[in-house]
């Protein structure tokens, strides 16, 4: 359900310049990949601006828009957002997100980090999910969006300005000149039902982002740390990165069926 996000990893966000609020946003779009099935469009990262919180202030904040747009009657993944959230520790941690009067769970995309000097930080890598419906409507209104702490203990509050994503409409009008109208109805954005385990769904997902000479990397140390994981796989690919730890999370059970989806697929 989200692409590379990421620049994503700690890797995500530094892979491109990272845009300030008050930017032109002449200069938005960090890459377009086109799938089979949907033409995904990677924003470069941004700091959005802060707002007022309840609690806490944050360090830093970037964040990261990826558009997904269908070119067939498929299903496609969702867009997102990506963000990398930095924050004086604290004895909570952020659970979820909320804008346009919904609220959503957040999903991690790295594991949490936590640096000590004079003051102790944490940082979080997560994504959300964001409906095209609302990308269309930031690109009026600018997106506000809170994160939410667990027990409601804190809350932050960005805005990501509405330039940023009418950039991005910007690049999908090119990108989908040519195709029919039919297809690029919200409707058309099939969300998939799911009854594969988080780690197993989000493996399948990141494998379908590799490259072939990543898939094969992956497959052959998938195999040897079938049980448990006892080598590391080494890569700067963000899409190896997430497959490794997504396959990390997983249970005996889900790497089972994670390989036996992988060889089923190698023989399609």
């Amino acid at each position: 359900m989200y692409k590379r996000i990421l620049g994503l990893s700690v890797v995500l966000l530094s892979g491109c310049s990272t845009l300030s609020s008050d930017d032109d946003f002449s200069d938005v779009i960090n890459e377009v990949e086109k799938k089979s099935t949907y033409v995904s469009i990677e924003a470069k990262s941004i700091n959005p601006i802060e707002n007022e919180g309840v609690g806490a202030n944050a360090m830093r904040n970037t964040s990261q828009l990826t558009a997904n747009y269908a070119t067939t009657s498929r299903a496609i993944p969702e867009s997102y957002v990506a963000v990398e959230l930095s924050y004086f520790k604290a004895s909570y941690a952020y659970d979820s997100v909320s804008f346009n009067g919904t609220e959503t769970d957040i999903t991690a995309y790295s594991p949490s980090t936590e640096s000590c000097s004079e003051h102790c930080t944490s940082t979080q890598y997560f994504t959300f999910p964001i409906d095209n419906k609302d990308i269309e409507l930031s690109a009026k209104n600018g997106l506000t969006y809170d994160v939410h702490a667990t027990n409601g203990t804190s809350k932050l509050s960005f805005t990501i300005p509405a330039g940023y994503f009418q950039a991005v409409l910007d690049e999908k009008a090119l990108q989908l000149e040519h195709i029919p109208s039919s297809v690029q109805q919200p409707g058309a954005e099939i969300k998939v039902e799911s009854k594969d385990s988080k780690p197993v769904e989000m493996s399948k997902y990141w494998f379908d982002e590799a490259t072939v000479a990543e898939q094969e990397q992956f497959t052959e140390w998938a195999f040897i740390n079938r049980k448990e994981i006892n080598t590391e796989l080494v890569s700067s690919s963000k899409e190896l990165e997430m497959l490794t730890y997504w396959y990390s999370k997983s249970s005996v059970t889900d790497k089972s069926n994670i390989l036996t989806w992988i060889i089923n697929k190698k023989q399609i």
